[in-house]
């Protein structure tokens, strides 16, 4: 806490002077309360913007448990978030979302039907359809699918 403090106040003079000498440079004649003001509002932006943006999932070993495994609530409100910017963000929905889908049907798969899709491919994909298994193991998508294409794979996996 202490060394965010100091990060943010050597960054708040630091950049209270910048704002202060390119408005001379201007020749824009700024009060040093206007570049304060300025610099509080760029810093502000800044935190909020640090804080809102979620973290990356750590990446574990193969075959570790998924997020939602033990997570309860917060795994499915994680799920939630990445399924509703998945229809908008297509690097989102290509580093997060389909591969949180992919483990989902793979781990059904595997505890419904004994299945491994690494082991038994052509049963997996007998099992799931090829919409499905195109997600699973298909090239990245050309385009972010649609919020109604999000939830026939929802139902595709939801009937394994």
């Amino acid at each position: 806490m202490r060394r965010e403090v100091l990060l943010v106040g050597g960054l708040g003079g630091g950049l209270t002077a910048l704002v202060y000498v390119v408005l001379q440079l201007a020749s824009y004649r700024a009060e040093l309360w206007f570049c304060v003001a300025v610099t509080v509002a760029l810093l502000s932006t800044w935190r909020l913007l640090v804080a809102a943006t979620p973290p990356a999932p750590l990446a574990g070993p193969a075959g570790a448990e998924t997020e939602l495994s033990g997570a309860g609530l917060d795994g499915l409100s994680t799920l939630a978030h990445r399924l509703s910017w998945g229809s908008v963000d297509l690097g989102r929905y290509e580093t997060r979302v389909r591969p949180q889908l992919a483990r989902l049907a793979e781990e059904r798969l595997r505890q419904r039907h004994g299945i491994d899709v690494v082991g038994q491919p052509d049963a997996a994909r007998r099992m799931v359809g090829e919409p499905l298994w195109l997600l699973m193991t298909g090239p990245p998508s050309p385009a972010t699918p649609t919020r109604s294409r999000l939830a026939e794979l929802l139902t595709a996996i939801e009937q394994i």
